[in-house]
Order: structure tokens, then C-alpha cells, then sequence
């Protein structure tokens, strides 16, 4: 599958590396508004097998090689994700005012108390959030870490298909990104042909993420309400927003029914071209958090 609209320019390549396909896209902000100007979703002929998906580095290569083609662009600048579970992030203060460079030396020199990673093997970026509430001069960042060989072999990958990973996120802050919403109230649900995974918000800043095997696209209803059950979730929301490559609206309503809370299907706005396939625009919200991250 593939699309392309308007001319060559805009954000990173938003990239999302799932278990049945490689799904890529690329925006560019006309006249304040999101515009796609290229995508692909490159199908694997056979899913890929378990979470260690760098195994078929070989598979991966050629699939990034055909999805970049067929996306007819010339931006090789990348932004991928990594799942919330593989990365650390905790909220911190910083004195306000404080140079960028002095703000990151600081907190090089807190990570080995709070981050459990050699410091040669860290990966460490960070988000001002806005002034602290409690705290009088200080602003409250987010912190985000991960091991560094963990984004090495990502890196290694990409370059082998000529492209350039230049942004690793969080996927729960990624998908938040293309799907505004009251993450108080609310949480996500990413349902994909091989799993389920559950994304929420402490605080509505720190990401939570959970996730369960599904042995097949027809058995999702009963492991999603496991899912929802064990994590305590239908006391922390009252809504749900489903999103992700096996999610349709007759899903989001069977969901509504057996969890008994609203359940909308979401599709990001940036991706009103694609508006006439939801089921295809819904799949690419990943990739789509990812490059609105990436905007110019």
C-alpha cells in the first residue's frame, strides 16, 4: 500500500516497526495545518516473530528499502519509538533560567542515582514541563532514559537501508501526541493482530504501559478485558480511545459493550487524507505521533 500527496519537505520520517508491516509516514504544516506528503505500509509476508524483531534484521532491511520507495520521498531523517516498558522517565526539578547545557550536566549527574544503567550505556533526554507548583522557582522536567544498546542496533539497521535515526521517543508520548486528549480521564488502547497493549498517564505526565499476547486478530475481546481488569483500570478511567493496525469501529463498539465505559475509534486528525480508509489511517497513528514530533 502506498500513498503520496503534495511536494517533498516537512518533518522527520515517522517510522513504526510492527509485527505484520513497516509503517512510515512524513507530514509538512501548510498554512497551520498537518498535510501528508508521503506514506507507506509495507506488509511482511510472513508476521514477525516475537518481540525481538531485530533477529530478521534481513527481512526488515528490504521491507525499510521498499516502504521508503514507495513513500516517493526524499527525507532519510528517521524518528522511531520505543515502548514505554524499555525506557524509564521520571519527573525532576530544575532551577528556572538555567542554561540548557547546565540543565543536561545536572542531570548527568543525578542519573546515576536515578537510573539504574551504567552511565557508559546511557541514553538520556529530557522535556521542560512548566513551572513546578510546589516549588517556587523550579520547573518540573521530564526525564527519559533508556540503555543506549538498545537504540544501537536500530541505528545499525537503518543505516544499512540508507536511512538516519535521528529521534528515539516513548510510544505512549507519541501516540498522546497524535491523539490529544484527557489522559486523566481517559486511556489508550493500541490493538494490533499479535497484542494488546493499554497506555495511560500518571499524573498525565508519566507513561504507563501494559500489554498482553493475543494468539490471534479473532481472540482479542477476552485477553483486552484481562488486560483491563488486572491493571485496575476501569477504576482510574472512564473512556477509552482505541487506535492501532486491528482496530475498526465495530471493535471499538463490541470494547464499549464488554468494558461498559465509552469507547471512541480515533484516528488523527493530520491524517484527514487518508480519512476514506479509516481502518488504514487508525493503523498509522504511531507513525504519525512520531512525525508530528518531527515537524519543521
Amino acid at each position: 500500500m502506498l500513498g503520496r500527496f503534495g511536494r517533498d519537505a516537512g518533518s522527520l520520517l515517522g517510522v513504526e516497526i510492527a509485527s505484520d508491516s513497516i509503517r512510515m509516514l512524513q507530514l509538512q504544516r501548510r498554512r497551520g495545518r498537518c498535510k501528508v506528503v508521503g506514506w507507506a505500509r509495507e506488509y511482511f509476508e510472513t508476521p514477525l516473530r516475537g518481540p525481538q524483531v531485530l533477529d530478521e534484521d534481513e527481512r526488515l532491511l528490504q521491507a525499510l528499502g521498499r516502504a521508503h520507495r514507495r513513500c516517493a520521498t526524499r527525507q532519510r531523517q528517521v524518528a522511531l519509538a520505543l515502548p514505554a516498558s524499555h525506557v524509564i522517565c521520571k519527573v525532576c526539578r530544575l532551577v528556572i533560567g538555567e542554561p540548557e547545557r547546565d540543565a543536561e550536566a545536572q542531570l548527568l549527574e543525578q542519573a546515576e542515582q536515578l537510573f539504574p544503567f551504567p552511565l557508559d550505556d546511557l541514553a538520556l533526554d529530557f522535556q521542560v514541563l512548566g513551572v513546578s507548583a510546589g516549588h517556587p522557582g523550579h520547573a518540573d522536567v521530564l526525564v527519559a532514559a533508556c540503555r543506549q544498546s538498545q537504540i544501537d542496533p536500530f541505528e545499525h539497521l537503518f543505516a544499512r537501508a540508507g536511512l538516519q535515526v535521528v529521534a528515539m521517543e516513548v510510544d505512549s508520548i507519541a501516540l498522546r501526541r497524535a491523539l490529544p486528549f484527557d489522559g486523566g480521564s481517559s486511556t489508550l488502547i493500541q490493538l494490533e493482530g499479535n497484542e494488546a497493549v493499554l497506555h495511560g498517564w500518571q499524573g498525565e505526565v508519566l507513561p504507563q504501559r501494559t500489554h498482553i499476547a493475543l494468539a490471534s486478530q479473532e481472540q482479542w475481546l477476552d485477553p483486552v478485558d484481562r488486560l483491563w481488569q488486572s491493571g485496575g483500570w476501569q477504576c482510574k478511567a472512564q473512556g477509552v480511545v482505541l487506535t492501532g493496525g486491528a482496530a475498526t469501529a465495530l471493535r471499538a463498539e463490541q470494547l464499549a459493550e464488554r468494558l461498559n465505559v465509552d469507547c471512541r475509534f480515533a484516528t488523527p486528525a493530520a491524517l484527514s487524507e487518508l480519512a476514506e480508509d479509516a481502518a488504514l489511517a487508525t493503523s498509522m497513528t504511531l507513525a504519525c505521533g512520531l512525525a508530528l514530533g518531527g515537524l519543521r
